[in-house]
């Protein structure tokens, strides 16, 4: 993640410099904006995974039958016909979600300290990484990143189409809001909207007996930000806008018999986005230069799934744990002073569960709990489909 701010308007001396801290807190915040807003969209991920094929429906269907038939109808000609009941594959589902997410970042205190300084005060910043820089704050003043909190409520409606037996094309379209705590740096509101195109494949007995299944998904999000920024002098605003990119591919085996299923599943999510330049109005209110962020993620994990009959349908629980890894350090500087770095290693667990009835429709509950160094976060939903 990278950020610049603008040098042409300077803080009030008086008051420490926390203009970096609200440039990380926001480019934070909108990796955790694309990233909620695109997170398995239809449940198709937890459906692969748990190898829930489509269901059918039972389509009548006029067919020729014996002379001798009971119950055969006449029809011109004189030939006999009956109307039966043909199962018929479901192509298309429409589905739709609600869901919450928190996230918690961990801040990093960087003091621009004296040289002499005694000993009990060394002792009591020991946790901090130190830094003699000049950012036009004065000495002795913490000017490093704040802890901060995101809250995401949102909503997902979308579309699925079986192109075939094996092959899926779906899209979902996402709403959110976001409200960003930077604690003592100041906060923000977000609105993001994003369109999630994605392909899904799924093939029976590919290596022996086990099920093969992948899925690629594009997700373009834009989130548009109301921020507050305390100065010292007063309370500055600003209302930057920022877009992402999101690329996600997973693929997995499905092992074990029809009613229990359990399998290795890896895959890869890239983030790139942009936060625009913007100008902040309001007493001490500065200029900050257009951000980049991005994140490049490894996923390795392991889930089980089994299917238990219901009076008109049945359900499927699924429990899953995963390994996530971060191959963008997020080690850039402005002014002299650091960025916080993302986490680079993540440890992600996930429970749901969910109801199939007969009828095609679908009604389900997931939780998924993301733990790393810097940041923790939790995720809740309940979604919804009918096939047909």
């Amino acid at each position: 993640m990278t950020s610049h701010v603008s040098a042409g308007t300077e803080p009030d001396p008086c008051y420490p410099d926390n203009r970096h801290a609200t440039s990380t807190a926001i480019g934070k915040s909108t990796l955790g904006m694309a990233w909620a807003t695109s997170r398995d969209v239809g449940s198709h991920l937890y459906r692969n995974r748990a190898g829930i094929r489509p269901g059918s429906r039972l389509v009548e269907e006029t067919v020729a039958v014996s002379p001798s038939a009971k119950g055969g109808m006449s029809a011109k000609g004189g030939a006999k016909v009956s109307a039966i009941s043909v199962p018929v594959p479901n192509r298309w589902e429409v589905f739709g979600s609600l869901f919450y997410h928190t996230q918690d970042s961990d801040g990093d205190r960087y003091v621009n300290r004296k040289k002499k300084k005694d000993e009990k005060d060394k002792d009591k910043d020991k946790k901090y990484e130190l830094y003699e820089v000049g950012l036009g704050g004065v000495p002795g003043f913490a000017t490093g990143t704040e802890e901060s909190s995101l809250d995401v409520f949102g909503g997902t409606v979308g579309t699925e189409f079986r192109i075939n037996r094996n092959w899926t094309v779906g899209v979902g379209f996402t709403a959110a809001q976001g409200d960003l705590d930077m604690g003592s740096v100041g906060s923000a509101d977000i609105d993001s909207i994003a369109i999630s195109p994605y392909l899904s494949y799924y093939r029976a007995d590919t290596i022996g007996s086990a099920d093969l299944w992948a899925g690629l998904m594009y997700s373009y999000g834009m989130h548009s930000y109301e921020t507050r920024r305390y100065t010292g002098a007063g309370i500055a605003t600003g209302e930057p806008d920022a877009d992402t990119h999101t690329l996600e591919f997973n693929v997995g085996l499905n092992f074990g018999e029809r009613d229990v299923l359990h399998g290795p599943y890896a895959g890869f999510r890239y983030v790139a986005g942009t936060v625009d330049a913007y100008t902040e109005t309001g007493p001490g209110g500065t200029s900050f230069n257009e951000q980049d962020v991005d994140s490049l993620v490894s996923i390795l994990g392991y889930q089980v799934s089994w299917k238990m009959r219901g009076g008109s349908g049945y359900w499927v629980p699924q429990l899953r744990a995963a390994w996530e890894h971060e191959f963008e350090d997020g080690n850039t500087t402005s002014f002299g002073i650091p960025y916080a770095s993302s986490d680079e290693d993540i440890g992600v667990v996930g429970a749901g569960i969910g109801y199939w009835w007969d009828s095609g429709w679908r009604l389900g509950v997931e939780y998924e709990g993301r733990f790393g160094s810097e940041t923790e976060s939790h995720y809740g939903g309940v979604t919804a489909g009918k096939e047909f």
